[in-house]
């Protein structure tokens, strides 16, 4: 276990500066400068519960604010998860289980993202993996201390994240399964009182959140037809990882079948299967009135998905030379596949505003668009003045930066301050209406003298007076 974690851990860390802090990580960190009690506070506005940004405020104040200082944290904490899921696979199925559901997890694309990323969402991902594992325990062992435990990473779970509720819904079905053994069946049942019970400070919270959303919609699309499957392929980094499962899968079942071991398969197989089948599956549904089926919301579900593959192959492969094939196969697929390509870069926010501070001048001010790009901006354009937690937007005006939102807020303050030049600094994209908008109203009265994009939805662009 010590070794998946440490490699996991080590051979990820060269990489934590190649990306620039950007798009919700400013605001993680901008926000966990304030007090605990503050940020407690703050998750009664903003959509997300308070552990993560906690974890970050005492962080931050331990490491400072480098973006590779700071990315330590959710790799570390990535790193973990990988640790855990080893020690599930071996725990309850066996060895090439668990090193197959580790190295899913370690050469999955989408998880080398989020392993750096400053966000909650690998977090949860690890809370999903540790209350895996004490519930298979639990269940295994009945131990008290392990319900303990169980409960625990249930608390964890849904202060990182409101989705974590659907991993407490899979508890109460999965223990639906440990009904005849009563003893067992009555602690799972303690462990979800106690979870809900500890959420109750957040209940009216998250009741008004569902509310807000489930009326006013979301900023996500509900997903295209066939998402499910693609998404499924994006863990896997490819659907060839998929196609393997199921040709072994097949042959594991016929196999089984022969040998008379189909229907005398254990619970905790299908207690891995329906950890991520229906958590997915169900999210998938609901986005088509509630959109949330976006690849960093439905992360934690590949956790059971990782689980599950590894566990299947250890049950249907049935031999043990026919699992170790399987597992090296598809843990080379993985690496064959792997690539961090463009979009581990992201967006090159720190040189769009190096050429923000080459373009200042007497004559200009620098808008922002949109208004809540001030966190990013500010990050990379002066680090003392983003530390200024109640302070920002003055002193970014002080520096004749505004951010706004429409042509006319932009006219009206470059008139006041008798400006012939405006900056023009894009976080939204070349296609977003409100840019688009702003853009042909500021043609009005003046000409576009220079634009120059970044990757990825970067624009700068400078307009002067007619």
């Amino acid at each position: 276990m010590l070794a998946i974690i440490s490699f996991s851990f080590f051979w990820k860390l060269p990489y934590l500066g190649v990306r620039d802090l950007c798009l919700d990580e400013p605001f993680t960190l901008y926000h966990s400068q304030k007090s605990v009690k503050e940020i407690v506070s703050l998750c009664t506005k903003e959509p997300n519960p308070p552990l993560f940004m906690v974890l970050v405020h005492f962080w931050s104040k331990l490491v400072g604010f480098s973006e590779e200082s700071l990315r330590i944290l959710p790799l570390f904490i990535s790193s973990l998860t990988a640790g855990v899921l080893y020690i599930t696979g071996k725990r309850f199925f066996s060895f090439w289980a668990g090193l197959l559901a580790a190295g899913l997890f370690m050469f999955s694309k989408y998880f080398f993202y989020f392993s750096g990323e400053l966000r909650m969402y690998g977090l949860m991902c690890l809370c999903t993996s540790g209350a895996l594992f004490f519930f298979l325990k639990s269940a295994e062992e009945g131990k008290p201390r392990d319900f303990w435990f169980l409960l625990l990473c249930n608390v964890a779970l849904i202060y990182a994240h409101y989705f974590g509720w659907f991993v407490i819904m899979i508890e109460g079905i999965s223990a639906l399964f440990y009904l005849k053994n009563k003893v067992i069946f009555k602690r799972f049942i303690w462990v979800l009182l106690g979870t809900a019970f500890c959420f109750a400070p957040l209940l009216v919270v998250f009741i008004e959140q569902f509310f807000v959303k489930s009326t006013d919609g979301t900023w996500v699309e509900p997903p295209p037809a066939g998402q499910f499957k693609i998404q499924v392929h994006a863990f896997l980094n490819s659907g060839m990882v998929f196609r393997l499962m199921e040709f072994f899968v097949p042959i594991g079942l016929g196999l089984a079948f022969v040998l008379g071991q189909l229907f005398k398969t254990p619970k905790k197989y299908i207690v891995v299967l329906i950890w991520w089948l229906i958590p997915l599956g169900l999210m998938y549904q609901l986005s088509s009135e509630i959109p949330m089926f976006i690849d960093r919301y439905v992360l934690y579900c590949s956790i059971g998905l990782f689980v599950c593959i590894g566990a299947f192959i250890e049950r249907f492969a049935h031999f043990k030379w026919l699992q170790a094939i399987a597992t090296l196969l598809l843990i080379a697929h993985m690496i064959g596949s792997f690539s961090m390509e463009k979009e581990y870069c992201r967006r090159e926010i720190r040189a769009a505003v190096e050429e923000v501070k080459t373009l200042e001048s007497d004559g200009n001010i620098v808008i922002l668009y949109p208004e809540w790009s001030k966190l990013n901006f500010s990050y990379h354009y002066d680090l003392d003045m983003f530390k200024e937690k109640n302070q920002l937007t003055g002193k970014l005006n002080e520096a004749e930066v505004f951010p706004f939102y429409t042509a006319d807020q932009v006219k009206s303050k470059a008139s006041e301050m008798r400006k012939n030049e405006i900056i023009l600094f894009n976080n939204a994209g070349p296609y977003d209406a409100g840019y688009v908008e702003m853009v042909k109203g500021l043609k009005s009265e003046y000409r576009e003298i220079s634009k120059k994009e970044f990757p990825d939805n970067l624009i700068v662009s400078v307009f002067r007076k007619n």
